[in-house]
């Protein structure tokens, strides 16, 4: 357990979570230590103790569960009034100093997981979290070393730590705990693969936080700080597996309840739009269906075991530092700077074609700095060829009003407001950041990458109108169709595009998928 300052040295709070059971979901296969993996040697060896037939760790106090009906403030101390940021050294994390992130923290549902080597200041940062997030939990394969408030560690039960440690997290996000935080040294990527996919699997934004201490790879320095007694030649051996957190994107992630309210959002644009008769004379032609019933359920999302089913807005393709540009992104200040930060997004439309329906984003100027994907990327061979751009049929699927998200397991950040566009309402969007979206599902065997791509064609178009000086009134390149609080138009090609009379704004966590 990491340490940086006396304080840090008391006994760790011990928690664990009631015994609310999980109904209808898979369990997860847990992930443990052996006796070689970098957890094992990350304590000093103890003397041999007889082993026992059953695991016997102490019993820790069960915090209440967090309420899924309170109000948004009922998480907030002093009558509503947000925790006020830690101080000190090394605690400069937006999760931790940035008030408009510390409210939506409490209002969603988030799994920090510590990465670092001992006495790097792991358990320091976990345990201020734990004071600003009161329902928050910690949980720790040390933790089921305590005996009688003493830490007695044996090299013979590591295996049960681990499985100790990953049934109080799964305890924990059954139960909808606002923050739980991982805190073991996760120094490889397969130490916190579990709970990667227990985020994935109850909704759950990931983050990986690393101390920044300027002695957390100072191994001299971490043989006197750590509190196990690890040894700076034990340090040596797991620096030399330190293993840096690669994601696969980087991500606007959005809360269940937001992401839930979307869905049912964008489920009744599409209604309102198949009350005109163009659209719906279009729709049976390009889905080959018949019934309002069955063209609402045409697109399908994908909610199977491996996918992570929170709505969510891609700022970059990294691929684990492999993809174009990839490295010079994840090297940028304001990337690292901004990881677990809270960013507003803005849903200005909706497009809807054969092999995809998007919600249209507006990026404000700090978000816009995180941008990192290419706005005039030519959709490849590998999509155009196959019909629709198919990937093969797969388990799991539903469609948008059938979707596994659940209601009132966080507080919702939605507001309505008045269009910033004005003059520019119907082309919103042509420069950076342009293709910014979130993928609200698509047609059977279609990739939500291609969601992007439609909506670049629609820019196109916009700018097409825009740059022969069309009037807005005229049909000559496009159809204008008055719906409920909106406008639908189409640009031929089955390309439906819905403008909205006002925004929608939500808030987001900028994180990293791995």
């Amino acid at each position: 357990m990491g340490q940086c300052c006396a304080k840090c040295k008391e006994s760790p709070e011990v928690v664990s979570v009631g015994e609310r059971q999980e109904v209808g979901r898979p369990s997860l296969t847990p992930l443990v230590a052996s006796e070689e993996s970098p957890d094992a040697q990350d304590v000093a060896p103890a003397s041999p103790v007889q082993p026992q037939d059953e695991p016997q760790p102490e019993a820790p106090p069960e915090p209440s569960e967090r309420s899924t009906s309170a109000s948004p403030v009922s998480a907030m101390k002093d009558g509503g009034a947000l925790p006020s940021p830690p101080k000190g050294d090394y605690l400069d994390f937006p999760i931790m100093q940035d008030m408009k992130t510390i409210e939506y923290v409490l209002k969603s549902k988030v799994i920090v997981i510590m990465k670092g080597l001992p006495g790097s200041g792991k358990s320091f940062i976990s345990n201020q979290l734990k004071k600003m997030y009161k329902d928050g939990v910690i949980c720790s394969a040390d933790h089921y070393f305590m005996k009688g408030g003493q830490y007695k560690f044996n090299a013979d039960k590591l295996k049960f730590a681990h499985e100790f440690c990953q049934e109080n997290a799964r305890k924990a996000a059954v139960s909808g705990a606002p923050v739980i935080i991982i805190d073991n040294t996760n120094i490889q990527a397969w130490n916190y693969k579990y709970y990667l996919r227990l985020s994935k699997e109850l909704h759950y934004t990931p983050l990986i936080l690393e101390p920044q201490t300027s002695w957390a790879k100072n191994t001299k320095l971490l043989a006197k700080k750590n509190s196990h007694s690890v040894p700076k030649e034990a340090l040596d051996q797991r620096l030399k597996k330190y293993e840096p957190a690669l994601p696969l994107y980087y991500w606007w992630f959005l809360n269940e309840e937001d992401s839930s309210q979307i869905l049912t959002m964008a489920q009744d644009w599409l209604k309102k739009s198949l009350q005109v008769q163009e659209f719906f004379r279009d729709f049976c032609e390009f889905s080959k269906l018949s019934s309002v019933e069955d063209m609402l359920m045409y697109y399908k999302r994908n909610e199977g075991p491996g996918d992570y089913k929170v709505l969510h807005a891609t700022a970059c393709v990294t691929r684990k530092g492999k993809a174009k540009n990839a490295k010079e992104y994840m090297a940028k200040k304001v990337v690292r700077d901004s990881l677990g930060k809270n960013f507003p997004l803005h849903i200005i439309g909706f497009v809807l074609t054969p092999r995809t329906y998007g919600a249209r984003l507006r990026l404000g100027e700090d978000a816009l700095e995180l941008w990192g994907m290419d706005d005039h990327e030519v959709e490849s061979e590998d999509t155009t060829s196959a019909p629709a751009g198919q990937q093969p049929a797969r388990d799991g699927q539903v469609s948008l009003g059938d979707t596994n998200l659940r209601r009132g397991s966080c507080h919702s950040t939605l507001r309505t407001g008045e269009s910033q566009l004005h003059k520019s309402r119907f082309h919103p969007t042509s420069d950076r950041g342009s293709r910014a979206h979130l993928t609200l599902g698509c047609a059977p065997k279609v990739h939500a990458k291609i969601t992007g791509f439609d909506l670049m064609r629609v820019v196109s178009f916009e700018q097409r109108v825009v740059k022969n000086g069309i009037p807005e009134g005229s049909s000559e390149m496009f159809e204008s169709f008055s719906i409920p609080e909106g406008e639908l138009r189409t640009y031929g090609e089955n390309v439906w595009v819905i403008y909205p009379e006002k925004e929608i704004h939500v808030s987001s966590l900028f994180s990293a998928f791995y």
